[in-house]
């Protein structure tokens, strides 16, 4: 029943989206998209000082928002015995104690601002690639700030809205005959990533020379075994991209040589973010560094002590999101790892924190029975599924079949089992088997990070 309202309600926003494509994006998008933008072209003219001093007056906002608004918050800014008011400098924001996923995971109510009825936000859930599903809220708003951001960076490639891209993400499933849609909102030709196979491969070529996109936004994962293929199998007939929009997983140096090489006339934009909205990193246009965005949220690298790395050092990513006002993220532990960079990029010539190197989004593949490759990045679920769930683990050791072992918050019923198993069917496809395990504990890995996927065996693509 449930897998039946998922996709009336798909049926019914599809429909929406289509009404709406045929508005123009200057009306289409609202004030808050050109509001971003606007600082976003302007802030990147800033000296060091001005920007400090926007992040400073943001970061006041969303701590004394939390903490008059947020249970959780209160609570935590009063065990430390501190007030809003403490924080006078942007160090200071030391003083607040960090959150985890856990801790947001398991208090949710709490976490979630008393400043707006539940009508007026949108309730995503993620497992991200550590493995520890939880929910939280966004203001309906949140999309189309995040919009401006990820449109920011592609512009510096050239790119425009309402040119035609593919996208070779983990939205689409589609099958193996039904591979691709189009998207008339965005104007996008969703190709599945899921039936991108060897034999398959000159169908999807076929369709991209009928639309011809301009550019092609894809999972690192994902344009990798379509590299490959396309090397193989049509070298001399290759499709020409402007630019290739990377996100989601990290994106090896490996990688990138295959992909110049491939695509020798198409810039390569990668960028670091994630579900939670806290932190954002795009790669630079004159080096294989990242500039964190300093409008977006205020970062933190941190070694095992908590205390800040230098630079060439790595440690962890703490971030404090500047715009989720629903579900605040301040000093939230995102269990990537990055080393630290310049204050300054004197290639681009902006004061933006530079990033040597992202180690998290680990790229983790399932092999099927028929030899498809499957991102574990394309299996994460962005509803309900996992909400039952404390923890979870896809597990193979042999081609073609899958252990899926989980840790649940409570006992499930045969129902709630049976709902998770169709559902991870659907993305994962007829032509793997698929288990289910129930366990007491899912192990960490040496680095401490949960992983998504536990693979034994060895395959031609992933870590």
């Amino acid at each position: 029943m449930k897998i039946k309202y998922h996709k009336a309600l798909n049926r019914i926003k599809n429909i929406g989206r289509e009404i709406l494509a045929f508005i123009p994006p200057k009306y289409r998008l609202p004030h808050k998209y050109y509001q971003i933008k606007t600082l976003l072209y302007e802030g990147r003219n800033w000296d060091l000082k001005k920007i400090l001093n926007w992040q400073l007056i943001n970061l006041k906002k969303i701590i004394r928002f939390a903490y008059d608004t947020v249970p959780g918050y209160h609570q935590l800014f009063n065990e430390k015995n501190i007030t809003p008011d403490e924080i006078r400098k942007i160090e200071d924001i030391k003083l607040i104690p960090f959150t985890t996923k856990e801790l947001i995971r398991d208090n949710l109510e709490d976490f979630t601002s008393r400043a707006f009825p539940k009508w007026k936000l949108k309730y995503l859930t993620t497992g991200g690639s550590t493995g520890i599903p939880f929910g939280f809220y966004n203001t309906y708003d949140q999309y189309f700030i995040e919009l401006a951001f990820i449109h920011f960076g592609w512009e510096q490639t050239g790119w425009k809205w309402g040119e035609l891209s593919a996208v070779l993400r983990g939205a689409f499933v589609g099958n193996e005959r039904k591979f691709w849609t189009y998207d008339k909102f965005h104007n996008e030709l969703q190709l599945s990533s899921y039936f991108l196979t060897k034999s398959n491969f000159l169908r999807y070529l076929k369709k991209i020379e009928e639309f011809k996109p301009k550019y092609i936004q894809a999972y690192p994962s994902s344009i990798i075994i379509f590299a490959d293929l396309l090397k193989e199998l049509s070298p001399e007939k290759q499709p020409e991209f402007k630019a290739l929009f990377l996100g989601s997983e990290n994106l090896y140096d490996w990688q990138k040589t295959l992909l110049k090489e491939v695509f020798p006339n198409s810039e390569i934009f990668s960028w670091y973010g994630h579900a939670e909205k806290v932190i954002l990193a795009m790669n630079c246009k004159f080096s294989d560094k990242y500039h964190i965005n300093p409008f977006y949220g205020l970062i933190e690298i941190l070694d095992r002590d908590n205390s800040d790395v230098d630079i060439g050092q790595t440690g962890e990513l703490v971030g404090t999101s500047f715009w989720n006002y629903a579900t605040p993220f301040i000093r939230y532990r995102t269990m990537d790892l990055a080393t630290l960079g310049e204050e300054k990029c004197e290639l681009c010539n902006t004061n933006f924190q530079l990033i040597n190197k992202i180690e998290g989004r680990l790229q983790e593949f399932i092999i099927t029975n028929s030899g498809r490759y499957i991102s574990m990045t394309a299996i994460n679920m962005h509803d309900d599924i996992f909400d039952l769930l404390q923890q979870f683990m896809f597990y193979q050791e042999q081609k073609g079949i899958v252990i899926f072992k989980y840790l649940p918050k409570r006992k499930l019923t045969d129902i709630e089992t049976k709902n998770i198993e169709e559902r991870l069917k659907i993305k994962l496809g007829n032509d793997i088997e698929l288990l289910l395990q129930e366990v007491e504990k899912i192990p960490r890995m040496p680095s401490g990070k949960y992983r998504f996927l536990e693979q034994k065996l060895k395959l031609k693509y992933g870590d």
